[in-house]
């Protein structure tokens, strides 16, 4: 009977253990089933960091999903790095076969007991288990977890050499935030190449990993230290170095090296600067466009495809750009006020607050299908001190002016925003900003690559430079100051009746009271009909003379030359064929900073050439993914005499009398610019030349707003920041001229009424487009350019 119960129960026990096999089995099949590519050492799909090289060479910056990882091979890391590695972490590496038994029965009762019966609580693993941690990141606390590890490593082990396991293991190795692997350690704490690092440097990075924040060498350096010399003891008793290697290595001091991202990265708590993220769209954008990529396809190469990019940015100006923009001294108003932000989901008549979804996480609004209601870089409102009561309140939604509902709306603070782009004169982006303040977060709104209205900064690319290239005007032409039509032409509607009253209706036309000249100048200043100067009015930004001129050269025409040759993409062959978008300014969209930089380098040699932040993307293996020299556009857009005249003309926008008098910056090299502002002040612009560098700059808020309402009447602090901004990038650059036109010619003219004279002012001129007293520019139909 005993015997009997017993046979039952051993039955019952190996049925039990046979089942319990097959139920591990399949477990073990199922949560490995992704091993096979996860694992695979063999191939190239280990997250690999993507690499930025700045125009001199110097390593810029990294695009990296949570990891900052370069990959080298074994044969390029020095074998105190190896050894280091294996005597400190797994000094049996060479010998096991992937797991040490008796630790790992040691950590698995450790961990099963939650005492360390037999050693430490933490069992160590083999070079293996860690690399599969790593990889996978199977690091939870359950006690199958080195179950899955140990049936990890034997297979492992028994597919790839140790050497194929350690490469693997030392370019994924984590070590301090987001820099994993020795490459990219190196780089960062000692400004060198892994092969060039000394028996130290390998102690300090093997040193790093058992933890990363406890030994990290600019927080933690004593800890360090210690740990470091600790790994070279171990390297000595275990035979891998010598007693006086070990010696002179311990007495090294530590030695590390503030890396040139973190010193150009001062002005920022995000990882990206503005050129980094204004790169990657540009680069994501051109794979899916030009390569065919999916957008995902493109975001997954860049961040993990160990790209490296070869970029235009001048480290300098970079510098300098997002240090002026960072604005501590203020030049540049934030005139912070509040503005709702509505929830669409709920009209104020049909909704209660108690309907209103949040997310968990940050407590803020969110729509009904879970996206925020607050953009990343946006600063809600509350009404207490602990931040915890949202500002709430009702209103018109102000991002859609024809939409008349009322809405549950809650609040933001709104400051003044700004953008820059500073050029060479061969389409090389050096320097960016997308933001005034602080940059907090990667990939936010980057204006510098949303289109704004450029106001008169939109007159010398368009009207001014065509009507001088086709010699229709030369620099001193007498031109009236007349608005292209009066209130008599029953034309243009007076502001107040825009929207109000269809202007081409019977009953608009009956009526004398409602219209008005088109155009004004700023301030209604002339538009009496006076002669003035192409040069002067230029100087001053009239507006009559500039749609004159527009007139003249014909909107087609003007359209094309902007849209098509100088690549500003964002003008609308449906809404901005007219004088007003393409001479004025009032675009449906607008420009661009960077767009608005790239016209104005015309007004250096007269080629165009277009903007961009890279010439070259390869593998890591130095396979070419994009020559984007064959992308890139070089065009002569107008005569490097025109060029040089426009140039010229722009000087004045500088000098007494002009609309930036007194901007122009200290020290002997020439400058030219011109200013721009748009309807009801809502966005200021600014365009500014040196023989070095094409700048532009945008001022205005993210949703137009009249800037006077909150003390701005004038650009007059962006013309002050490029003022400065230029004067510290010159300072220690050698003197350099704007290129001279072959033909153009230097004479004396009448001030009065511009012909040629044997004394008075000079002026720019070519000897086949020279003004007379009798010479009289006039609005006349479109004619044909010159061929």
């Amino acid at each position: 009977m005993i015997l009997g119960f017993i046979g039952c129960m051993l039955c019952l026990c190996i049925m039990a253990v046979s089942v319990g096999s097959v139920l591990l089995a399949m477990y073990l099949v199922q949560v490995t089933a992704n091993d096979s590519t996860v694992l695979d050492l063999d191939s190239s799909h280990l997250m690999e960091a993507s690499i930025v090289y700045a125009a001199d060479g110097s390593e810029y910056a990294y695009f990296t999903r949570s990891e900052n990882r370069i990959k080298v091979p074994l044969s390029e890391m020095p074998e105190n790095l190896q050894n280091a590695v294996i005597a400190v972490e797994d000094k049996n590496f060479r010998n096991e076969p992937g797991i040490n038994l008796k630790r790992t029965i040691a950590a698995t009762l450790n961990m099963l007991t939650d005492n360390a019966l037999l050693g430490s609580q933490q069992g160590a693993s083999t070079l293996e288990q860690q690399l599969i941690k790593n990889l996978t990141k199977d690091d939870e606390t359950d006690a199958l977890r080195k179950v899955r590890e140990i049936f990890r490593a034997l297979g492992l082990a028994k597919r790839y050499s140790k050497d194929t396991i350690l490469e693997a293991y030392l370019n994924t190795i984590p070590l301090t935030g987001i820099i994993h692997g020795m490459q990219a350690g190196a780089n960062a704490y000692f400004d060198k190449d892994v092969s060039e690092l000394s028996l130290a440097e390998c102690a300090v990075l093997a040193s790093i990993s058992k933890n990363p924040t406890g030994y990290n060498p600019f927080t933690n350096p004593e800890n360090l230290l210690r740990r470091r010399n600790h790994v070279l003891y171990e390297m000595f008793d275990q035979g891998y170095i010598t007693e006086s290697e070990y010696d002179a290595a311990r007495n090294e001091p530590l030695s590390v090296v503030e890396s040139s991202t973190a010193k150009t990265g001062a002005t920022r708590s995000a990882n990206n600067s503005w050129f980094t993220d204004s790169l990657y769209s540009a680069l994501r954008r051109q794979l899916i466009d030009d390569l065919g990529y999916t957008k995902e396809e493109a975001q997954e190469l860049i961040f993990t495809g160990g790209l490296r990019i070869e970029s235009t940015v001048d480290t300098r100006v970079q510098a300098a750009v997002e240090e002026a923009m960072l604005d501590e001294d203020g030049l540049i108003p934030a005139m912070w006020h509040e503005e709702p932000v509505c929830l669409r989901d709920y009209p104020a008549e049909t909704s209660t607050w108690d309907m209103v979804q949040y997310d968990e996480a940050t407590g803020l609004p969110i729509t009904k299908e879970g996206y925020a209601v607050y953009g990343t870089d946006d600063v809600p409102v509350y009404t207490d001190e602990t931040n915890t009561e949202l500002k709430v309140g009702e209103s018109t939604d102000p991002n859609y002016p024809n939409d008349d509902t009322v809405y549950l709306c809650v609040y933001e603070k709104v400051r003044s925003q700004a953008s820059i782009a500073v050029l060479d004169y061969d389409g090389n982006v050096l320097g960016i900003a997308g933001g005034l303040g602080e940059k907090t977060v990667d990939m936010g709104t980057n204006r510098a690559l949303l289109p704004h209205q450029t106001g008169s900064t939109m007159k010398p690319i368009g009207a001014y430079c065509l009507a001088l290239d086709n010699k229709q005007i030369s620099y001193s032409s007498p031109i009236q100051d007349l608005p292209l039509y009066s209130a008599a032409d029953h034309k243009v509607l007076k502001d107040s009746y825009v929207g109000k009253i269809n202007p081409l209706s019977a009953q608009a036309q009956a009526r004398d009271d409602i219209w008005r000249d088109w155009p004004s100048n700023y301030g209604n200043v002339g538009g009496k009909g006076d002669i003035v100067l192409v040069y002067d009015a230029l100087r001053q930004s009239l507006n009559t003379v500039a749609v004159q001129l527009g007139r003249i050269v014909g909107v087609d025409y003007l359209y094309d030359f902007v849209h098509d040759t100088l690549e500003c993409s964002y003008i609308d062959a449906e809404h901005d064929m007219d004088l007003a978008p393409l001479v004025l300014g009032g675009q449906t969209n607008g420009l661009t900073a960077v767009e608005l930089a790239g016209a104005y380098s015309i007004f250096y040699d007269g080629t165009f050439t277009s903007p961009h932040f890279y010439t070259m993307v390869t593998d890591s293996n130095g396979h070419v993914i994009i020559d984007n020299t064959k992308y890139i556009n070089t065009t002569q857009a107008i005569s490097g005499d025109s060029a040089y005249i426009m140039n010229r003309m722009m000087t004045n926008v500088l000098k007494p009398g002009g609309t930036a008098s007194g901007m122009a910056p200290k020290g002997d090299m020439d400058a030219a610019a011109k200013t721009g502002t748009t309807s009801n002040n809502k966005d200021y612009t600014f365009a500014g030349l040196t023989p070095y560098y094409c700048t532009a700059i945008w001022w205005g808020f993210d949703r137009p707003t009249d800037m006077t309402k909150y003390g701005a009447g004038n650009g007059g602090p962006i013309q002050k920041l490029w003022k400065n901004l230029m004067e510290e990038l010159q300072a220690d650059l050698p003197h350099k001229d704007f290129p001279v036109g072959e033909n153009v010619v230097e004479k004396y003219f009448n001030t009065a009424n511009g012909a040629i004279t044997s004394g008075g002012q000079k002026g720019y001129y070519t000897e086949d487009n020279l003004p007379d007293d009798s010479y009289l520019v006039r609005p006349t139909e479109p004619t044909e350019p010159a061929a």
